[in-house]
Protein backbone atom coordinates (compact mmCIF):
# COMPACT_ATOMS: atom_id res chain seq x y z
CA UNK A 1 0.00 0.00 0.00
CA UNK A 2 2.74 2.60 0.84
CA UNK A 3 5.73 3.09 -1.49
CA UNK A 4 9.12 5.32 -1.46
CA UNK A 5 10.62 6.56 -5.26
CA UNK A 6 14.27 8.60 -5.07
CA UNK A 7 14.67 10.71 -8.02
CA UNK A 8 17.53 12.70 -9.58
CA UNK A 9 16.10 16.30 -10.03
CA UNK A 10 15.99 16.31 -13.73
CA UNK A 11 13.01 17.18 -16.29
CA UNK A 12 13.45 13.72 -17.73
CA UNK A 13 12.42 12.04 -14.21
CA UNK A 14 9.32 13.85 -14.03
CA UNK A 15 7.62 11.08 -16.58
CA UNK A 16 8.78 7.97 -14.63
CA UNK A 17 7.39 9.97 -11.18
CA UNK A 18 3.67 10.91 -12.92
CA UNK A 19 3.73 7.11 -15.10
CA UNK A 20 4.17 5.41 -11.00
CA UNK A 21 1.87 8.11 -9.84
CA UNK A 22 -1.40 7.80 -11.77
CA UNK A 23 -0.80 3.52 -11.74
CA UNK A 24 -0.94 4.04 -7.69
CA UNK A 25 -3.94 5.73 -7.30
CA UNK A 26 -6.19 3.92 -9.81
CA UNK A 27 -4.81 0.83 -7.63
CA UNK A 28 -5.40 2.35 -4.29
CA UNK A 29 -8.92 2.66 -5.32
CA UNK A 30 -8.94 6.33 -7.07
CA UNK A 31 -11.21 6.68 -10.35
CA UNK A 32 -9.62 7.56 -13.46
CA UNK A 33 -10.45 11.23 -13.54
CA UNK A 34 -9.59 12.06 -9.65
CA UNK A 35 -5.78 10.08 -10.26
CA UNK A 36 -5.29 11.99 -13.41
CA UNK A 37 -5.88 15.53 -11.87
CA UNK A 38 -3.96 14.37 -8.32
CA UNK A 39 -1.24 13.40 -10.56
CA UNK A 40 -1.40 16.59 -12.31
CA UNK A 41 -0.43 18.02 -9.08
CA UNK A 42 2.54 16.09 -8.16
CA UNK A 43 3.35 17.02 -11.92
CA UNK A 44 2.96 20.40 -11.57
CA UNK A 45 4.81 20.56 -8.34
CA UNK A 46 7.76 18.19 -9.33
CA UNK A 47 8.16 20.52 -12.33
CA UNK A 48 8.47 23.51 -10.40
CA UNK A 49 10.87 21.79 -7.86
CA UNK A 50 13.57 20.97 -11.03
CA UNK A 51 13.42 24.53 -12.57
CA UNK A 52 13.38 26.14 -9.29
CA UNK A 53 14.69 24.82 -6.33
CA UNK A 54 17.66 23.45 -8.50
CA UNK A 55 18.14 25.74 -10.94
CA UNK A 56 22.43 25.65 -11.34
CA UNK A 57 22.83 22.74 -9.16
CA UNK A 58 22.65 18.53 -8.86
CA UNK A 59 20.11 16.95 -6.75
CA UNK A 60 17.64 14.13 -5.55
CA UNK A 61 13.67 14.32 -4.91
CA UNK A 62 12.28 11.59 -2.60
CA UNK A 63 8.47 10.76 -2.57
CA UNK A 64 6.59 8.46 -0.29
CA UNK A 65 3.47 7.85 -0.92
CA UNK A 66 0.86 6.58 1.69
CA UNK A 67 -2.78 5.02 1.64
CA UNK A 68 -5.05 5.31 4.90
CA UNK A 69 -8.65 4.96 4.29
CA UNK A 70 -10.01 7.31 2.91
CA UNK A 71 -7.23 9.58 1.58
CA UNK A 72 -3.97 9.60 -0.03
CA UNK A 73 -1.32 11.23 0.89
CA UNK A 74 1.69 11.63 -0.82
CA UNK A 75 4.67 13.27 0.65
CA UNK A 76 7.25 14.87 -1.72
CA UNK A 77 10.88 16.11 -0.04
CA UNK A 78 13.83 17.97 -2.04
CA UNK A 79 16.81 20.25 -0.43
CA UNK A 80 17.19 22.73 -3.16
CA UNK A 81 17.21 26.65 -2.98
CA UNK A 82 15.27 28.05 -0.06
CA UNK A 83 11.82 29.97 -0.91
CA UNK A 84 8.56 31.23 1.04
CA UNK A 85 5.57 29.83 -0.78
CA UNK A 86 3.41 32.91 0.70
CA UNK A 87 5.78 35.68 -1.92
CA UNK A 88 4.32 33.65 -4.42
CA UNK A 89 0.40 34.06 -4.79
CA UNK A 90 -1.26 33.97 -7.79
CA UNK A 91 -3.75 37.02 -8.00
CA UNK A 92 -6.12 36.08 -11.68
CA UNK A 93 -6.20 40.16 -11.88
CA UNK A 94 -2.22 40.70 -12.04
CA UNK A 95 -3.01 37.34 -14.41
CA UNK A 96 -5.22 39.07 -16.60
CA UNK A 97 -4.30 42.93 -16.68
CA UNK A 98 -0.57 42.52 -16.61
CA UNK A 99 0.04 38.86 -17.70
CA UNK A 100 1.94 38.36 -14.38
CA UNK A 101 1.47 34.42 -13.59
CA UNK A 102 3.33 34.34 -10.67
CA UNK A 103 2.60 31.31 -8.29
CA UNK A 104 0.39 29.65 -10.65
CA UNK A 105 1.89 26.62 -10.60
CA UNK A 106 1.64 26.29 -6.44
CA UNK A 107 -2.36 27.44 -7.11
CA UNK A 108 -3.42 25.02 -9.57
CA UNK A 109 -1.67 22.09 -7.17
CA UNK A 110 -4.30 23.74 -4.42
CA UNK A 111 -6.64 23.50 -6.63
CA UNK A 112 -6.18 19.45 -8.02
CA UNK A 113 -6.12 18.51 -4.07
CA UNK A 114 -8.24 18.74 -0.84
CA UNK A 115 -5.10 19.39 1.52
CA UNK A 116 -1.34 20.58 0.16
CA UNK A 117 0.90 21.69 2.93
CA UNK A 118 4.49 22.96 2.64
CA UNK A 119 6.96 22.65 5.72
CA UNK A 120 10.27 24.50 5.95
CA UNK A 121 12.52 21.56 7.46
CA UNK A 122 15.30 24.06 7.67
CA UNK A 123 18.84 22.08 7.03
CA UNK A 124 16.03 19.10 6.40
CA UNK A 125 15.18 20.61 3.28
CA UNK A 126 11.36 21.59 2.31
CA UNK A 127 8.36 19.22 2.09
CA UNK A 128 5.44 19.07 0.86
CA UNK A 129 2.51 17.25 1.48
CA UNK A 130 -0.90 16.69 -1.45
CA UNK A 131 -3.79 14.34 -0.07
CA UNK A 132 -6.81 13.52 -1.78
CA UNK A 133 -9.79 12.35 -0.01
CA UNK A 134 -10.97 9.40 -2.18
CA UNK A 135 -14.30 9.52 -3.22
CA UNK A 136 -17.35 8.15 -1.95
CA UNK A 137 -19.17 5.35 -4.20
CA UNK A 138 -22.76 4.81 -5.06
CA UNK A 139 -24.54 5.85 -1.37
CA UNK A 140 -27.30 7.63 -3.26
CA UNK A 141 -28.39 3.95 -3.92
CA UNK A 142 -28.57 3.38 -0.02
CA UNK A 143 -31.40 6.08 -0.02
CA UNK A 144 -33.43 3.93 -2.51
CA UNK A 145 -33.45 1.51 -0.09
CA UNK A 146 -36.04 0.96 2.45
CA UNK A 147 -33.39 1.68 5.64
CA UNK A 148 -35.46 -0.25 7.93
CA UNK A 149 -33.99 -3.02 9.52
CA UNK A 150 -36.82 -4.88 10.65
CA UNK A 151 -37.87 -6.03 13.89
CA UNK A 152 -35.19 -7.56 16.47
CA UNK A 153 -37.38 -10.28 18.53
CA UNK A 154 -36.11 -12.16 21.77
CA UNK A 155 -36.41 -15.54 19.91
CA UNK A 156 -34.14 -13.73 16.72
CA UNK A 157 -31.44 -15.93 16.15
CA UNK A 158 -27.91 -14.24 14.06
CA UNK A 159 -24.86 -15.50 12.49
CA UNK A 160 -21.44 -13.85 13.34
CA UNK A 161 -18.43 -14.65 10.60
CA UNK A 162 -14.88 -13.34 9.81
CA UNK A 163 -15.80 -9.96 7.35
CA UNK A 164 -14.18 -10.31 3.99
CA UNK A 165 -14.20 -7.89 1.19
CA UNK A 166 -17.69 -9.22 -0.16
CA UNK A 167 -18.93 -7.53 3.01
CA UNK A 168 -17.81 -3.86 2.27
CA UNK A 169 -20.75 -2.55 0.44
CA UNK A 170 -23.06 -4.08 3.12
CA UNK A 171 -20.88 -2.33 5.77
CA UNK A 172 -20.98 0.71 4.32
CA UNK A 173 -24.68 0.22 4.25
CA UNK A 174 -25.23 -0.32 7.65
CA UNK A 175 -23.34 2.47 8.68
CA UNK A 176 -25.62 4.83 6.44
CA UNK A 177 -28.82 2.89 8.04
CA UNK A 178 -27.58 3.63 11.59
CA UNK A 179 -25.89 6.18 11.05
CA UNK A 180 -26.56 8.05 8.14
CA UNK A 181 -23.40 10.86 7.98
CA UNK A 182 -22.94 11.32 11.24
CA UNK A 183 -20.85 7.96 12.54
CA UNK A 184 -17.20 9.28 13.37
CA UNK A 185 -15.01 6.62 11.30
CA UNK A 186 -15.51 8.56 8.06
CA UNK A 187 -13.81 5.75 5.91
CA UNK A 188 -16.32 3.42 6.07
CA UNK A 189 -18.98 5.07 3.92
CA UNK A 190 -16.37 4.26 1.28
CA UNK A 191 -17.25 0.31 -0.22
CA UNK A 192 -14.22 0.38 -2.27
CA UNK A 193 -11.86 1.32 0.33
CA UNK A 194 -13.22 -0.55 2.79
CA UNK A 195 -13.04 -3.79 0.14
CA UNK A 196 -8.94 -2.95 -0.08
CA UNK A 197 -8.21 -2.40 3.63
CA UNK A 198 -9.98 -6.17 4.03
CA UNK A 199 -7.91 -7.44 1.10
CA UNK A 200 -4.63 -6.26 1.93
CA UNK A 201 -4.98 -7.08 6.00
CA UNK A 202 -4.91 -3.58 7.36
CA UNK A 203 -7.75 -4.70 9.15
CA UNK A 204 -10.29 -7.46 9.96
CA UNK A 205 -13.76 -7.73 11.63
CA UNK A 206 -16.77 -9.26 12.28
CA UNK A 207 -20.07 -9.47 10.71
CA UNK A 208 -23.71 -10.41 12.13
CA UNK A 209 -26.46 -11.20 10.02
CA UNK A 210 -30.01 -11.95 10.83
CA UNK A 211 -30.98 -15.52 9.62
CA UNK A 212 -32.17 -13.96 6.36
CA UNK A 213 -28.69 -12.20 5.78
CA UNK A 214 -29.22 -9.22 6.40
CA UNK A 215 -26.07 -7.12 7.83
CA UNK A 216 -26.87 -5.72 11.15
CA UNK A 217 -23.42 -5.46 12.92
CA UNK A 218 -19.88 -4.77 12.47
CA UNK A 219 -16.64 -4.41 14.32
CA UNK A 220 -13.70 -4.77 13.47
CA UNK A 221 -9.48 -4.05 14.20
CA UNK A 222 -7.26 -2.09 12.67
CA UNK A 223 -3.86 -3.38 12.37
CA UNK A 224 -0.94 -0.88 13.54
CA UNK A 225 1.68 -0.89 11.01
CA UNK A 226 4.94 -0.37 13.24
CA UNK A 227 3.90 -3.23 16.10
CA UNK A 228 1.64 -6.25 16.58
CA UNK A 229 -0.92 -4.36 18.59
CA UNK A 230 -4.21 -3.62 17.01
CA UNK A 231 -6.76 -1.08 17.12
CA UNK A 232 -10.01 -2.04 17.76
CA UNK A 233 -12.11 0.27 16.11
CA UNK A 234 -15.10 1.26 13.56
CA UNK A 235 -18.32 -0.77 15.91
CA UNK A 236 -21.66 -0.39 14.79
CA UNK A 237 -25.07 -2.78 15.33
CA UNK A 238 -28.18 -1.70 13.83
CA UNK A 239 -30.77 0.01 15.96
CA UNK A 240 -33.58 -2.47 15.92
CA UNK A 241 -31.03 -5.16 17.03
CA UNK A 242 -29.30 -3.47 19.78
CA UNK A 243 -29.46 -4.47 23.53
CA UNK A 244 -29.41 -8.34 22.02
CA UNK A 245 -25.29 -8.91 23.34
CA UNK A 246 -24.16 -8.38 19.76
CA UNK A 247 -21.63 -5.95 20.54
CA UNK A 248 -20.16 -8.25 23.23
CA UNK A 249 -20.67 -11.34 21.25
CA UNK A 250 -18.37 -9.48 18.54
CA UNK A 251 -16.00 -8.26 20.76
CA UNK A 252 -15.13 -11.20 22.10
CA UNK A 253 -14.67 -12.85 18.77
CA UNK A 254 -12.47 -10.12 17.87
CA UNK A 255 -10.03 -10.95 20.94
CA UNK A 256 -10.03 -14.04 20.13
CA UNK A 257 -8.93 -13.45 16.55
CA UNK A 258 -6.31 -11.51 17.64
CA UNK A 259 -4.77 -13.61 19.69
CA UNK A 260 -4.55 -16.37 17.34
CA UNK A 261 -3.16 -13.53 14.81
CA UNK A 262 -0.37 -13.42 17.57
CA UNK A 263 -1.26 -9.47 18.30
CA UNK A 264 0.31 -8.45 21.75
CA UNK A 265 -2.42 -5.83 22.45
CA UNK A 266 -5.15 -4.28 21.64
CA UNK A 267 -5.99 -0.29 21.47
CA UNK A 268 -9.67 1.35 22.10
CA UNK A 269 -10.11 4.85 21.89
CA UNK A 270 -13.59 6.04 24.13
CA UNK A 271 -14.71 9.75 23.23
CA UNK A 272 -15.23 11.22 26.25
CA UNK A 273 -18.73 13.46 25.53
CA UNK A 274 -20.00 10.16 26.91
CA UNK A 275 -19.21 7.21 29.39
CA UNK A 276 -20.60 4.45 27.01
CA UNK A 277 -17.57 3.83 25.07
CA UNK A 278 -15.86 3.82 28.30
CA UNK A 279 -17.99 1.44 30.20
CA UNK A 280 -17.32 -0.91 27.21
CA UNK A 281 -13.77 -1.01 27.12
CA UNK A 282 -13.68 -1.06 31.23
CA UNK A 283 -16.10 -4.01 31.31
CA UNK A 284 -13.51 -6.09 29.17
CA UNK A 285 -10.31 -5.33 31.64
CA UNK A 286 -9.04 -2.51 28.81
CA UNK A 287 -7.03 -0.34 31.22
CA UNK A 288 -6.81 3.81 30.45
CA UNK A 289 -3.64 5.00 29.78
CA UNK A 290 -3.71 8.14 27.66
CA UNK A 291 -5.95 11.35 27.62
CA UNK A 292 -5.53 12.86 23.86
CA UNK A 293 -7.25 16.42 24.69
CA UNK A 294 -8.64 18.20 21.73
CA UNK A 295 -8.16 15.53 19.31
CA UNK A 296 -10.96 15.31 17.00
CA UNK A 297 -13.08 18.77 15.70
CA UNK A 298 -16.10 19.64 17.60
CA UNK A 299 -19.35 17.54 15.57
CA UNK A 300 -22.51 15.83 16.06
CA UNK A 301 -22.26 12.71 17.52
CA UNK A 302 -25.84 11.20 16.54
CA UNK A 303 -27.87 9.91 19.31
CA UNK A 304 -25.90 11.70 22.50
CA UNK A 305 -24.52 15.14 22.43
CA UNK A 306 -25.53 18.04 20.04
CA UNK A 307 -23.03 20.42 18.48
CA UNK A 308 -19.87 20.11 21.12
CA UNK A 309 -18.28 23.44 21.94
CA UNK A 310 -14.78 22.41 21.71
CA UNK A 311 -12.58 19.49 20.41
CA UNK A 312 -13.89 16.72 21.67
CA UNK A 313 -11.17 14.58 23.84
CA UNK A 314 -10.45 10.92 22.96
CA UNK A 315 -9.61 8.10 26.01
CA UNK A 316 -6.91 5.43 24.77
CA UNK A 317 -7.70 2.14 26.06
CA UNK A 318 -5.00 -0.75 26.25
CA UNK A 319 -5.59 -4.63 26.79
CA UNK A 320 -2.73 -6.91 26.69
CA UNK A 321 -3.15 -9.65 24.79
CA UNK A 322 0.03 -11.84 26.28
CA UNK A 323 1.63 -13.29 29.41
CA UNK A 324 2.86 -11.01 31.87
CA UNK A 325 5.95 -8.69 31.07
CA UNK A 326 8.53 -6.50 32.50
CA UNK A 327 9.86 -4.41 30.46
CA UNK A 328 13.23 -2.08 30.68
CA UNK A 329 12.66 1.69 30.59
CA UNK A 330 13.69 4.84 31.98
CA UNK A 331 10.50 6.87 33.06
CA UNK A 332 11.44 10.96 33.05
CA UNK A 333 11.59 11.73 36.55
CA UNK A 334 8.80 14.41 35.97
CA UNK A 335 6.15 11.80 34.81
CA UNK A 336 7.44 8.84 36.78
CA UNK A 337 4.54 8.27 39.13
CA UNK A 338 2.03 8.53 36.98
CA UNK A 339 3.72 5.88 34.68
CA UNK A 340 4.30 3.85 37.53
CA UNK A 341 0.43 4.29 38.40
CA UNK A 342 -0.64 3.14 34.93
CA UNK A 343 1.97 -0.05 34.78
CA UNK A 344 0.70 -1.41 37.91
CA UNK A 345 -2.88 -1.39 36.61
CA UNK A 346 -1.50 -4.17 34.32
CA UNK A 347 0.56 -6.26 37.48
CA UNK A 348 3.61 -4.73 35.89
CA UNK A 349 6.78 -3.11 37.26
CA UNK A 350 9.32 -2.09 34.86
CA UNK A 351 12.66 -2.69 35.22
CA UNK A 352 13.87 0.75 35.12
CA UNK A 353 17.39 1.30 33.44
CA UNK A 354 19.70 2.78 36.12
CA UNK A 355 22.84 5.16 35.29
CA UNK A 356 23.73 8.54 35.17
CA UNK A 357 21.83 10.83 31.81
CA UNK A 358 24.77 11.54 29.72
CA UNK A 359 22.55 13.74 27.23
CA UNK A 360 24.44 12.25 24.46
CA UNK A 361 21.90 10.10 22.59
CA UNK A 362 22.27 6.78 21.30
CA UNK A 363 24.40 6.60 18.03
CA UNK A 364 22.98 7.64 14.73
CA UNK A 365 20.75 10.40 13.80
CA UNK A 366 17.47 11.18 15.16
CA UNK A 367 15.11 9.63 13.68
CA UNK A 368 11.21 11.58 13.25
CA UNK A 369 7.90 10.66 11.54
CA UNK A 370 5.38 13.17 10.94
CA UNK A 371 1.53 12.28 10.48
CA UNK A 372 -1.32 14.97 9.74
CA UNK A 373 -4.86 14.32 10.43
CA UNK A 374 -6.17 16.90 8.15
CA UNK A 375 -9.34 16.49 9.25
CA UNK A 376 -8.70 16.83 12.35
CA UNK A 377 -6.15 19.96 12.80
CA UNK A 378 -3.92 17.19 14.37
CA UNK A 379 -0.10 16.22 14.28
CA UNK A 380 1.78 13.41 15.21
CA UNK A 381 5.60 12.90 15.61
CA UNK A 382 6.91 9.50 16.49
CA UNK A 383 10.57 9.89 18.07
CA UNK A 384 11.66 6.42 16.20
CA UNK A 385 15.34 6.69 17.62
CA UNK A 386 16.97 9.04 20.13
CA UNK A 387 20.26 10.14 18.25
CA UNK A 388 22.76 13.11 20.06
CA UNK A 389 20.99 15.25 18.05
CA UNK A 390 17.31 14.83 19.08
CA UNK A 391 16.96 18.27 20.75
CA UNK A 392 17.87 19.86 17.40
CA UNK A 393 15.96 17.93 15.31
CA UNK A 394 12.52 17.97 17.31
CA UNK A 395 13.15 22.06 16.85
CA UNK A 396 13.37 21.98 13.57
CA UNK A 397 10.29 19.86 13.37
CA UNK A 398 8.43 22.22 15.84
CA UNK A 399 9.17 25.17 14.07
CA UNK A 400 7.75 24.17 10.47
CA UNK A 401 4.59 23.14 12.64
CA UNK A 402 4.09 26.78 13.89
CA UNK A 403 2.37 28.26 10.76
CA UNK A 404 0.15 25.20 10.30
CA UNK A 405 -3.18 25.77 12.18
CA UNK A 406 -3.91 22.89 14.44
CA UNK A 407 -5.42 22.08 17.56
CA UNK A 408 -2.78 20.07 18.47
CA UNK A 409 0.35 18.20 18.22
CA UNK A 410 1.22 15.15 20.22
CA UNK A 411 4.88 13.76 20.42
CA UNK A 412 5.73 9.83 20.97
CA UNK A 413 8.99 9.43 22.98
CA UNK A 414 10.06 5.98 23.47
CA UNK A 415 11.04 4.74 27.47
CA UNK A 416 14.31 2.37 26.60
CA UNK A 417 16.43 5.01 26.55
CA UNK A 418 17.43 7.16 29.37
CA UNK A 419 18.60 10.15 27.33
CA UNK A 420 14.37 10.96 27.21
CA UNK A 421 14.88 12.48 30.06
CA UNK A 422 16.34 15.65 28.69
CA UNK A 423 13.96 15.86 25.63
CA UNK A 424 11.13 15.67 27.74
CA UNK A 425 12.47 18.44 29.64
CA UNK A 426 12.84 20.39 26.38
CA UNK A 427 9.08 19.67 25.54
CA UNK A 428 7.98 20.51 28.73
CA UNK A 429 9.53 24.10 28.75
CA UNK A 430 8.17 24.30 25.27
CA UNK A 431 4.71 23.84 26.16
CA UNK A 432 3.94 20.14 25.96
CA UNK A 433 1.95 18.23 28.71
CA UNK A 434 1.44 14.65 29.84
CA UNK A 435 -1.07 12.68 27.35
CA UNK A 436 0.20 9.19 29.29
CA UNK A 437 1.60 5.76 28.17
CA UNK A 438 1.61 4.06 24.89
CA UNK A 439 2.18 0.61 25.34
CA UNK A 440 3.88 -1.88 22.66
CA UNK A 441 3.13 1.20 20.65
CA UNK A 442 6.22 1.07 17.62
CA UNK A 443 8.38 -2.09 17.15
CA UNK A 444 6.87 -3.72 20.77
CA UNK A 445 8.67 -0.91 22.68
CA UNK A 446 6.80 1.30 25.45
CA UNK A 447 6.18 4.96 24.30
CA UNK A 448 5.40 8.15 26.60
CA UNK A 449 3.11 10.61 24.53
CA UNK A 450 2.95 14.20 25.14
CA UNK A 451 0.68 16.63 23.46
CA UNK A 452 0.86 20.47 23.25
CA UNK A 453 -2.60 22.06 23.07
CA UNK A 454 -2.91 24.62 21.09
CA UNK A 455 -6.74 25.31 21.92
CA UNK A 456 -8.61 26.31 24.71
CA UNK A 457 -10.24 23.85 26.43
CA UNK A 458 -13.09 23.62 29.11
CA UNK A 459 -11.89 20.22 31.21
CA UNK A 460 -15.40 20.62 32.58
CA UNK A 461 -16.93 18.81 29.36
CA UNK A 462 -14.33 15.98 29.63
CA UNK A 463 -16.17 12.72 30.90
CA UNK A 464 -14.81 9.76 32.31
CA UNK A 465 -15.88 7.23 33.59
CA UNK A 466 -12.60 4.66 35.45
CA UNK A 467 -10.41 5.44 38.23
CA UNK A 468 -7.45 5.50 36.21
CA UNK A 469 -8.80 8.03 33.73
CA UNK A 470 -9.82 10.51 35.88
CA UNK A 471 -6.35 10.57 37.48
CA UNK A 472 -4.64 11.06 33.83
CA UNK A 473 -7.57 14.05 33.73
CA UNK A 474 -6.74 15.73 36.88
CA UNK A 475 -2.67 15.12 35.92
CA UNK A 476 -3.32 16.65 32.96
CA UNK A 477 -5.43 19.39 33.97
CA UNK A 478 -2.81 20.52 36.55
CA UNK A 479 -0.13 20.92 33.59
CA UNK A 480 -2.01 22.31 31.43
CA UNK A 481 -2.87 25.37 34.14
CA UNK A 482 0.64 25.53 34.70
CA UNK A 483 1.53 25.92 31.10
CA UNK A 484 -0.90 28.68 30.18
CA UNK A 485 -0.37 30.59 33.30
CA UNK A 486 3.05 31.25 32.34
CA UNK A 487 1.95 32.37 28.54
Amino acid sequence: MEAYIYLEAHIKAIETATDFTYRWCINMGMDYNEAARFTLAVDELLTNMILFAYPDTDGYIEIWYRYSVPQLEIIIQESGEPFDPDRYRYSPEKAMNEGDFEGAGLELVRNLTDHFLFLNRGKQGKEFRLVKQLAVQNLNTYREEDTADGTAGDDHSYTLAAATKEDAEDIAKLIYRSYHYSYSKEGLYFPKQNELALEHGKKFGTIVRTEEGRPVGYFSVIKDPDSMVGEVAEAVVSPPHRQQGLMTRMLNELIDTSKKRGLQGLYGLALTVHEISQRVNHNFDFVSTALLVGVTKGAKYKDFVADHPQPVSLLVDYLPLTSKRNPQVWLPSRYRSILQQIYRLFDITPALLEGEVNGQGSPGKTELDLEFTYRNKTAMVVVKNIGNNVITAAHSMLRSLEEVDLNAIYIDIPLQHRDNEETVEWLHRNGFIFAGLMPMKYSEKDYLRLQKILVPIDFSLITTYSAMATDIKQFIFNEYHEIFEKR
